[in-house]
């Protein structure tokens, strides 16, 4: 249960992030991985390096930087979304295929790329493959969404079909069913829009509009990745672009807000679903901003104010307190 969201503001700057939506902690913080760390293929066993940065949410399993959201030093961003009943991995390697466990691939993504343009040029040598973690930890059900900071983003999904690439004109991306459906499913949305009806006439009697918002009448407010989908998707659609960074980055979050689960409204094994954590990365000046269920302020790291090319990843703090500005 997540949902992910592009924005450009005026000043040219493009903004990607998401909401995560998990009823546990998976050990998360914000992590940075150097040039040239020397990490191993979950599929081969052997060790690769990075070629750029990283910096993103993620936890540290076997050692192992397991990213849920990040973006490169070169503004690349790709995301994890939880895509159960239709993700599909194969159960052994295929030859002639760069063969990835679903773990490695924003890694395989970020680490490589600096354009969706040269994704697209190598996705189809790829091939996703049931290679857990390690024993303890299942294998995730997932689907990518990946976004330049030059405006452009793709989908990728792996079913039994195969492998799927679908470009993303709307820059947003929630959970099942595929990314094509929830695109047509748009279209039983048209009439929506935020201009209050005017008043009508009907047996000489005057209809006013039953309070403010009526041409929103019909936008679904579940919780569901379809209702999330078609939301924020609404949300974008009819907002004017944002002035500049700093009110994007305000813009986003609130944006990102209307489709945040709060504790209550989803349980699941009998455990609440909440919005754990919701990241806002600008892409052109490497800062990952993000805030917490616990914690509403904004937190920030920027990747370009530290060693690019330590030999070590470094961890943040997860600031999950919630932080008051007192005024007297």
């Amino acid at each position: 249960m997540c949902t992910a969201l592009t924005l450009k503001t005026k000043d040219g700057y493009s903004l990607f992030g998401r909401n995560m939506d998990l009823s546990y902690s998976f050990n998360q913080a914000v992590t940075l991985l150097p040039r040239n760390y020397e990490y191993r293929d979950r599929v081969t066993g052997n060790m690769k390096k990075t070629k750029f940065a990283i910096i993103g949410m993620a936890s540290v399993i076997d050692d192992y930087p397991a990213f849920a959201d990040a973006m490169n030093e070169k503004g690349l961003g790709c995301a994890g979304l939880n895509f159960p009943g239709y993700c599909y991995l194969e159960k052994d390697r295929v030859e002639g295929k760069n063969n990835l466990a679903p773990y490695d691939f924003i890694i395989w993504v970020l680490s490589n790329f600096e354009t969706v343009d040269e994704v697209l040029k190598e996705i189809g040598n790829i091939e996703l493959v049931a290679v857990p973690i390690n024993e303890k930890t299942p294998l995730p059900t997932l689907h990518w969404i990946i976004a330049d900071k030059y405006g452009k983003s793709i989908v990728i999904e792996k079913t039994k079909e195969g492998l799927k690439v679908h470009e993303n004109p709307i820059g947003v991306m929630t959970n099942s069913p595929t990314f094509d459906w929830h695109l047509t499913n748009l279209n039983e949305y048209m009439k929506t829009t935020p201009i209050q009806p005017e008043p009508i006439k009907w047996k000489d009697k005057k209809l006013e509009p039953l309070g403010v918002g009526l041409g929103t009448n019909g936008l679904p407010g579940g919780c569901s990745g379809v209702d999330r989908f078609v939301r924020i998707a609404y949300l974008k659609a009819m907002l004017s672009e944002t002035e500049d960074l700093m009110t994007g980055i305000s813009q986003f979050f609130h944006m990102l807000n209307n489709v945040a689960m709060p504790k209550g409204a989803v349980i699941t094994n009998n455990l609440d679903d909440i919005t754990l954590y919701t990241s806002c990365m600008c892409q052109q000046k490497g800062i990952y901003y993000y805030s917490t269920y616990n914690n509403n302020g904004i937190s920030a790291i920027d990747m370009n104010k530290e060693d690019l090319d330590a030999k070590e990843i470094k961890r943040f703090e997860y600031l999950d307190k919630l932080h008051i500005t007192y005024q007297n």
